[in-house]
């Protein structure tokens, strides 16, 4: 009896729930009803971008600003309107003070045309007497115009272009750091798509067009796209060629096999002016085929279709980034050129259904407007909320008669779902204790269970395993092939589980944690050299072999110590065995945790420089042997207030990734050290910036080197790159690209540190080098006790046709035996060590 009172009130407080619900939703409804169709959803955006800028505060916002727009006849008095309402949108209800430009149209002589812009723009800029803080250009010969003369009129001014057609001179221009914006397509080739998909008698298309700039370049668009349709017979008609009588003439006589589409005509050749109003008038009364529009700002009545582009939202995007940027929120200098067509491509289904024409073949995308699924699309909203209450009432009296229907069978039910949901719980907390693949131990299972099993053990070992190159045998064959071998792996740790006592667990993506309670790892112990097996151990897929290797940290505890400390130290030490080239197992030692909280230390300064620029350049003078005069400097890092060298923080540098942001920084240093002495009157001198291995796959470096010195007026040949031989070993790509534009652009290379590695002269006629540095370890090891290696080494590199240079000279003999073997130039304390720029003279 209890049970079927629970039950009833269960049902009805889940009724009475459900008319709260609706008595809620029906009240937000009606206090939401006015401001939802008095908003449209577009606005909302604008709205709170507008309301975002407002508030940012000083420093944030754009009241008191000027901005002007420009615009000409390449685009139409309707989309001037529209984009003047898509700025307006964004400004209105700010301090900011719009004027608009309109180019008056000039002859048809670009140069003529461009001085003639600049008189008028600086007539109006003179007359205004305004400083404008940002311009809008609307259209591609506003901005053709104002390419060439942007930094007179307007220097240091951000300029946003849109509704640009011509792609190419958009990223043209925005070769400008103060100018950018949106391009748009043209779907000219998309309208004739659908014109000929819904004509499918036509045998002609001509289109309509006039001689102002906008009626011809849309014209010649229009022509060049007569090689994508050979089957079709291309015309143009130029209504500023005909009189009125002469264009109805042309017009009245098309009939189905002719498609016909209007693009821009507003002056006739006695120059009379038609309004848009008009001239569609005119057509639709006089052809009995149907009408195409392109790149309308509005679909036009009587038009069959074509595309509708949103003028005015690309009026607001463009005038919400001139904002961000006046409000200082963006950069000008970091926002690229990028596309913005916002529109639809549309027919009209009362046209369509007036020439019968079938729209089962439209183009992917199109809407059709006045059809059920416009109708649909616009009212649906309207229709849903209308539609809920009934549904509620209707879900409701449902619930009532199912709730009776089921209410002998819900005891029985209640009691499979508890049964399932205990399943499942099961199934939950076995997946969060073992991983889905190996069913080991996950990583939070093994940390967590460790103190439990480790208890009553002082003395366990812990054997952390990082697969190699995992990652590439998964790209390679597949990520299937990679399960399988992780599968397999985890069934051999499963089988040591039972021979040795010992705990497995997938402790990451490619890593395993194997612990052994009560018993210490020897570098010879069974147990390591069976974890190495079951790792290096082969698998067949799919016929293919596939061999893998592992690397191994072994961490020991005799005492008391916490068994995640354990766990760390075993990681300390696989990434000691990494750092030696992997395939390598290393135990643990305190110089491993020594060494690692000093790489930490180091890493820590590096990262404390940068944030602080604490990093400065020392210069050791290059003198040419035989005049003694120096004829070049190599420039050396060093951190400001840091008893640290760079033998020390470079290599951590490159290790976690800091490499490439130093040799900005260097090359930023170098390039404004040699502009300081160059606006000193001083006689340059090359200064060679070394270059790591890291830094081959750095895709910005080049330009941002060339950027540098083009910023400051520095020419190449000033500037050296020392590489060193790793680079060249890896034969990469990527490698050869950057040294070859390199070595186009200017800039020298040359071979640091020769004789501390591979040392070999195979690679040097092959690669653009122009000089080798030999280094100091050669005249320490040679020049005394064996002169005619290093006389020899000289000469080789002088038959290749490169220049020596010999580092680590500090006595005067040495300086005297090199240049008896011909060195050209020396490196070393004898002429001095790294110094100051300052102190130089």
């Amino acid at each position: 009896m209890k049970s079927r009172d629970g039950n009833r009130l269960f049902r009805l407080g889940l009724l009475s729930a459900g008319m709260v619900f609706l008595l809620i939703f029906v009240v937000f409804v009606l206090k939401s009803w006015k401001f939802y169709f008095h908003t449209k959803p577009k606005d909302w955006a604008v709205q709170k971008d507008r309301q975002e800028t407002e508030e940012e505060g000083q420093g944030g916002r754009i009241s008191s600003k000027n901005i002007l727009l420009i615009s000409s006849d390449a685009a139409s008095e309707e989309i001037i309107q529209r984009q003047i309402e898509g700025v307006r949108a964004v400004l209105d209800g700010t301090e900011a003070h719009l004027d608009s430009f309109h180019v008056r149209p000039y002859s048809s002589d670009d140069e003529r045309d461009a001085t003639d812009f600049y008189a008028d723009m600086n007539a109006y800029l003179q007359k205004k007497g305004i400083i404008y803080d940002g311009v809008l250009v609307g259209d591609d010969r506003s901005l053709s115009l104002l390419k060439q003369y942007k930094d007179s009129l307007f220097p240091d001014i951000p300029v946003i272009f849109f509704s640009i057609r011509d792609q190419e001179l958009a990223k043209s221009v925005s070769k400008n750091s103060k100018m950018t914006g949106y391009y748009m397509f043209s779907y000219m080739k998309e309208t004739l798509d659908l014109a000929t998909a819904l004509q499918v008698r036509a045998k002609s298309i001509l289109a309509i067009y006039d001689n102002s700039y906008l009626g011809m370049e849309e014209g010649k668009e229009f022509l060049s796209l007569q090689d994508q349709f050979p089957d079709y017979r291309f015309e143009g008609i130029n209504f500023s060629q005909l009189s009125r009588e002469e264009f109805i003439q042309s017009i009245e006589n098309l009939d189905e096999e002719s498609i016909l589409l209007y693009l821009y005509a507003g002056e006739d050749e006695d120059g009379n002016r038609y309004p848009r109003s008009q001239i569609t008038k005119l057509l639709l009364s006089k052809v009995s085929t149907p009408l195409y529009g392109h790149a309308m700002d509005e679909e036009i009545p009587g038009f069959l279709g074509g595309r509708i582009v949103d003028y005015r939202l690309m009026a607001e995007d463009a005038t919400l980034l001139l904002t961000e940027i006046l409000s200082n929120r963006v950069k000008i200098e970091e926002q690229p050129v990028t596309e913005d067509s916002p529109g639809t491509l549309y027919v009209s289904d009362r046209v369509l259904t007036a020439y019968r024409l079938s729209g089962k073949k439209l183009p992917r995308g199109c809407e059709i407007k006045g059809g059920i699924q416009d109708i649909w699309r616009k009212y649906r909203d309207i229709v849903i909320i209308a539609s809920l209450p009934f549904l509620s009432l209707f879900l409701f009296s449902l619930y009532f008669v199912l709730s009776r229907m089921r209410s002998r069978s819900l005891f029985k039910v209640l009691e499979e779902e508890n049964d399932r949901l205990l399943y499942e719980q099961d199934q939950l907390a076995h997946k969060l204790r073992y991983d889905y693949l190996t069913e080991l131990l996950n990583r939070q299972a093994a940390l967590s269970n460790m103190e439990e099993l480790l208890k009553n053990s002082k003395e366990f070992s812990c054997v952390l395993v990082d697969i190699d190159n995992l990652k590439e045998l998964n790209e390679l064959r597949g990520y299937e092939t990679g399960d399988l071998y992780l599968s397999a792996v985890a069934n051999r740790l499963k089988k040591m589980e039972r021979d040795y006592g010992a705990v497995a667990s997938r402790y990451g993506g490619d890593e395993f944690l194997i612990v052994f309670p009560r018993a210490i790892l020897q570098e010879d112990s069974l147990e390591i050299k069976e974890i190495q097996a079951a790792f290096y151990r082969s698998i067949t897929v799919s016929g293919e072999t596939v061999y893998m290797k592992a690397s191994g940290g072994v961490a020991c505890s005799e005492g008391n110590a916490n068994p995640k400390e354990v766990v760390m130290s075993a990681g300390i030490a696989l990434s000691a065995a990494k750092t030696k080239g992997k395939n390598h197992f290393v135990f643990y030692t305190d110089e491993l945790r020594y060494r690692k909280e000093k790489i930490n230390q180091i890493l820590k300064m590096v990262e404390r420089a940068i944030q602080q620029n604490a990093f400065y350049m020392v210069y050791q003078p290059q003198v040419e042997c035989k005049g003694r005069k120096i004829v070049g400097f190599e420039s050396l890092l060093r951190i400001r207030n840091e008893a640290c060298s760079p033998d020390q923080f470079i290599p951590v540098a490159e290790q976690y990734g800091y490499i490439t942001k130093l040799g900005k920084i260097a090359v930023e240093q170098v390039v404004r050290q040699l502009a300081r002495w160059k606006d000193e009157g001083r006689t340059l001198c090359p200064i060679s910036i070394n270059f790591s291995s890291y830094q081959i796959y750095d895709d910005d470096f080049v330009d941002f080197l060339l950027y540098q010195m083009e910023r400051h007026g520095i020419p190449h040949e000033y500037v050296v790159l020392e590489i060193t031989e790793s680079i060249l070993f890896e034969e990469s790509k990527q490698t050869k690209a950057v040294f070859k534009r390199l070595v186009e652009e200017g800039i020298e290379l040359h071979l640091d540190d020769f004789g501390t590695g591979y040392s070999s002269f195979a690679y040097l006629p092959y690669i653009p080098l122009n000089t080798v540095k030999m280094d100091k370890s050669i005249v320490d090891n040679f020049l005394s006790s064996n002169g005619d290696v290093v006389r020899n080494l000289i000469s080789i590199v002088h038959d290749l046709g490169m220049v020596v240079i010999v580092e680590g000279v500090e006595e005067e003999w040495q300086y005297e035996k090199l240049v008896e073997y011909g060195c050209d130039r020396i490196q070393g304390y004898l002429f001095g060590g790294p110094v100051l720029a300052t102190e130089i003279s």
